[in-house]
């Protein structure tokens, strides 16, 4: 009975050897990152990824304000990935994959770490261990500013040419919304997690624009101000920018 025992044991040990799962390639982590990510399980696609101490830990309500930022930004990954190819070198990888009917493939990058393989480089990496949590939030931070200086660089260069063609006399927001100039949304004065106001003087000789976060924080840090001469900016605690901050310096 002992031998009986000692040889089922043996084989139990073996069997659970063999079905231990497999580590995953890189092309099989690549697939696993966008699949999850394009069926918005997004916590398990960023687990396959350098991501995944940016979403570890977050509570539900924190993943429910950032999942319309994810929605949006995975949207177009297509229901058909073709792997194409993998590269490894070391602790390096560079899988690629053909997405649905695009004319070139894409290449993608993976590092080894801790024995698995995550869609990322070691920059992203550090960056997310140094931020942690923080990370998808300031990552939208650093958008939405970017967006805001985009959006009032827009309006100036318009502005410019409507004063050419109308001696020097500025257009009114509905009149750049009327022209093309601007999108149809900044009606509503949000755009991005930016509130915009547009002020035009009575003459039509000047004009200035503010862009405010509408959440301190979380929708941006950054308060802007623009007129012809450029756009200034300054953190302002969501107060109101003007003419005194400083000229906007691209990072």
């Amino acid at each position: 009975m002992k031998k009986v025992l000692i040889t089922l044991i043996t084989l139990a040990l073996s069997a659970s050897v063999v079905a231990a799962p497999q580590a995953q390639s890189p092309t099989a982590a690549a697939l696993s990152f966008y699949r999850a990510l394009k069926e918005k399980h997004y916590v398990e696609g960023f687990r396959h990824s350098v991501y995944r101490g940016a979403v570890e830990g977050l509570s539900a309500a924190e993943l429910q304000e950032l999942e319309p930022d994810f929605a949006r930004t995975f949207a177009e990954i297509p229901d058909r990935i073709t792997p194409q190819g993998e590269q490894v070198t070391g602790d390096t990888a560079t899988v690629t994959l053909k997405f649905a009917d695009a004319e070139e493939p894409q290449s993608v990058a993976l590092i080894h770490v801790g024995g698995e393989w995550l869609v990322g480089d070691q920059a992203a990496l550090a960056e997310v261990k140094q931020q942690g949590r923080a990370y998808f939030f300031n990552a939208r931070i650093f958008a939405n500013e970017d967006e805001a200086v985009n959006q009032l660089q827009h309006i100036i260069g318009h502005q410019y040419l409507y004063a050419q063609h109308y001696q020097g006399r500025y257009a009114t927001l509905a009149d750049l919304i009327r022209l093309g100039g601007v999108p149809k949304d900044i009606e509503t004065g949000v755009i991005n997690g930016y509130r915009y106001a547009m002020t035009v003087s009575a003459d039509k000789s000047s004009f200035t624009v503010s862009a405010v976060p509408v959440v301190y924080g979380k929708s941006g840090r950054l308060s802007f101000y623009a007129d012809i001469n450029g756009v200034r900016a300054q953190d302002l605690k969501g107060q109101p920018a003007s003419v005194s901050a400083p000229l906007f310096q691209t990072k």
